[in-house]
């Protein structure tokens, strides 16, 4: 997931935040989430973003849908 990440903000280098506008994946709502990179790594505002099973794919959740199953690894 931070391989994809580093790629959406180093193909848009002017941007300081990503805002990616989907449907989450578990309940079907309107989900916006903002991104910005941290000293960390990135932070997320207004849902979360998995990996897909395909390469550069991913998949939103809204902040609801998280909550329900926080239970969720990266591989």
């Amino acid at each position: 997931m931070v391989k994809i990440l580093r790629k959406m903000f180093e193909s848009n280098p002017e941007k300081s935040t990503i805002v990616l506008n989907g449907k989450c994946a578990d309940c079907g709502c309107h989900v916006i989430i903002k991104i910005t990179p941290t000293s960390g790594g990135f932070g997320f505002m207004g849902g979360a973003l998995f990996k897909g099973s395909l390469p550069d794919e991913y998949f939103a959740k809204c902040p609801d849908c998280c909550q329900v199953n926080s239970n969720i690894y990266d591989e």
